[in-house]
């Protein structure tokens, strides 16, 4: 199993690192083989070396059915005018979506990157506050197999597909036959799951504790039998977030009628919701025992690198146990022990009575 840190090429991302020595310092720290990387817009820098990415989350649109099915009139409530809408998806013909998902595949072919991620799911600014969702699973994941399919369409990638599930409408992993539905239309060979604890402990907003989480992850994974060999990667991080969800759902905000005012507001909400937080409790090592995943990203979101590394510190020293990893403090002393050997202003040593007589032993 190979483990991964996720990142973007965001500058609010790659500014917390000195330099490329220092980002690959960071994951092999925490005895990772790289990074699982996202593109964004524009302020971003993108300096990770093909040997540093072992993964591609594809950038991707939270909110894209409506102008896929061309619903124009859900469009202006959501965007209030046709001329914000295509500028937000840069066109006027849902071609536009399948030339973005190919740009993104094609980025992912240059990074030589093993896997890919695409979110299997769709919501708008206003439903993630109510949770009163236009559109069911089944028309979601419908419309994800038939974009994919014209995405890959015609290509030879070796990496892997893996759909990923959200807390809204689309692949949830919460209803098998939904799973099952959506890997059954995409004609793609090395086609997967990327699983993601958090999003999926954001479906039960009665879970309030980690080892609650997991008890319900588990079920999903029992209720989906077979459909969980198609699990090749974990997106590993946790959310216990019901209380606010409840409380939300019980008295929801009064929303702004302009869309960018109202989708800072989703962003916030939303990030509240899916806190991207680390695991802790003994039993999260069961549970990768349990998926055996080929791929494992720490996903988190936090502040800063300090935070971003103590949060690794948390999860990584949860896992150590069961996946035979060095914990943190161990990995540091491997490789502050290669540094010294390979620096050459470090005396070394070929006889053990010089050695000795050094160390005055």
């Amino acid at each position: 199993m190979k483990t991964m840190i996720n990142i973007t090429t965001s500058i609010y991302d790659i500014e917390r690192y000195r330099n490329l020595s220092h980002l690959r310092e960071f994951y092999r720290r925490f005895g990772c083989d790289g990074y699982e990387l996202m593109r964004c817009p524009p302020p971003s820098s993108d300096i990770l070396g093909k040997e540093d990415v072992v993964g591609v989350h594809l950038a991707y649109f939270t909110s894209w059915i409506d102008f896929w099915l061309g619903d124009e009139e859900a469009l202006l409530e959501e965007y209030g005018s046709r001329e914000r809408y295509e500028a937000f998806y840069g066109g006027t013909s849902r071609e536009r979506i399948v030339e973005f998902v190919r740009s993104e595949l094609e980025f992912a072919a240059g990074k030589e990157a093993e896997y890919v991620v695409f979110h299997a799911g769709d919501s708008v600014s206003r439903e993630v506050f109510t949770y009163r969702f236009r559109h069911r699973d089944e028309e979601i994941v419908d419309a994800v197999a038939e974009i994919v399919n014209l995405a890959l369409e015609g290509t030879d990638y070796s990496f892997w597909f893996l759909v990923e599930n959200l807390p809204w409408p689309g692949m949830r992993f919460t209803r098998p036959e939904i799973t099952e539905r959506l890997l059954g239309q995409i004609r793609y060979e090395k086609k997967g799951i990327m699983l993601d604890t958090g999003h999926l402990m954001c479906t039960n907003p009665d879970i309030v504790s980690e080892e609650e989480g997991i008890a319900y992850i588990r079920r999903c994974l029992d209720a989906h039998g077979p459909l969980c060999r198609y699990i090749k990667g974990v997106h590993l991080h946790r959310s216990l977030s019901g209380s606010y969800v409840k409380s939300v759902l019980a008295d929801p905000p009064v929303l702004p009628d302009d869309y960018d005012e109202r989708i800072g507001m989703a962003y916030m909400h939303v990030f509240r919701i899916d806190q991207h937080q680390p695991f802790s409790c003994k039993e999260v090592k069961e549970l990768i025992r349990q998926i055996n995943p080929e791929y494992l990203t720490h996903e988190f979101v936090t502040n800063d690198l300090a935070q971003h590394e103590e949060y690794l510190r948390v999860q990584v020293e949860a896992l150590a146990a069961s996946l035979n990893q060095p914990n943190s403090e161990t990995v540091a002393a491997m490789l502050e022990a290669e540094r010294i050997a390979k620096d050459p202003s470090v005396k070394g040593y070929t006889d053990l009575d010089e050695l000795f007589a050094d160390l005055k032993v």
